[in-house]
């Protein structure tokens, strides 16, 4: 491609949505958590969530038996679990059963077409590889990946997953990063979550928001915006100490130490393009940060 050639950013982010946090990865007495549903539903609500999936272990929990409870918009969920990798589902129809291939789940998962599919903890145990690299690079139908699980952080292994989500990214896998706390008990709640730009507090725009990659992933930080202006990606935190700006391979390409910051392509196209995509990063206080889904960088009409 000649190097006159355009690059353009492709931003996932809109205007004129509302933003809207909630968790998706969340256990109860229906599988192997230590609350009933009703008490972890008031937990959330009392945390003022915006939405909530309850995915106990294989099995379904309808939300159509508590929201009539609940201010927050329930989407059913579930994470399978038997007999490999678990994978999270939601906006299920109905269950999809335990397959050793993971292949055949994703793919039956994908037969409700409103519903998506997400890699969980890749970097849970004492192997640090509870789904293996090569396992998540072969499968395809997943919308994104774990890139922060709660629950790891009292378990084996790392609660933090980005470099198996640079890694997917930086072999061309289209993948959107995911914040959950998994929890288990009252300890696991509040820890990570997705904030996700919606039209209504309908289950349907909710989902259609993370399936866009309108959302980002967070400990604590608050992202108000992300923009491009040509080649500019402009970000706009509320409370971020640190915001980096990362490419291909986990490159660090900038840093700035402000709560807002922007970044440029280089000028040179063939450059630009070399980057692949850009990924922001945001850290606070305490340890506190924010993971936006990444710009594409592609070559202009």
């Amino acid at each position: 491609m000649p190097d006159e050639a355009p690059v353009m950013l492709k931003n996932p982010y809109g205007e004129g949505f509302t933003w809207l946090r909630g968790n998706l990865h969340t256990h109860t007495t229906r599988s192997d958590g230590a609350r009933s549903p009703e008490a972890v539903i008031a937990d959330y609500e009392g945390r003022k969530y915006d939405f909530l999936s309850i995915s106990d272990h294989d099995v379904l929990v309808d939300p159509a038996d508590y929201q009539a409870g609940t201010s927050m918009t329930l989407i059913p969920g579930v994470e399978i679990t038997a007999k490999g990798p678990h994978i999270l589902h939601v906006n299920v129809t109905a269950r999809v059963a335990p397959d050793p291939d993971r292949q055949r789940v994703l793919d039956e998962a994908a037969r409700q077409p409103e519903s998506f599919t997400v890699l969980n903890h890749p970097n849970w145990q004492t192997h640090y590889n509870h789904f293996p690299q090569e396992l998540m690079e072969r499968l395809t139908g997943s919308l994104g990946v774990e890139v922060y699980n709660g629950v790891i952080d009292r378990l084996e292994g790392s609660s933090l997953a980005s470099d198996r989500w640079d890694r997917l990214l930086s072999i061309g896998k289209m993948a959107w990063g995911f914040g959950h706390d998994d929890s288990h008990d009252v300890q696991d709640v509040e820890i990570a979550w997705n904030v996700v730009q919606s039209s209504s507090r309908s289950a349907a725009d909710i989902v259609a928001g993370l399936k866009a990659g309108r959302f980002y992933a967070s400990t604590g930080v608050g992202i108000q915006s992300i923009r491009v202006h040509d080649r500019t990606i402009v970000v706009v935190t509320s409370n971020a100490q640190r915001i980096r700006f990362i490419s291909r391979w986990g490159v660090i390409r900038s840093t700035v130490e402000d709560q807002a910051a922007e970044y440029t392509l280089p000028k040179r196209p063939s450059d630009a393009l070399a980057l692949q995509y850009i990924r922001v990063e945001c850290y606070g206080a305490g340890g506190r940060m924010a993971w936006a889904q990444p710009l594409w960088i592609t070559a202009g009409s």
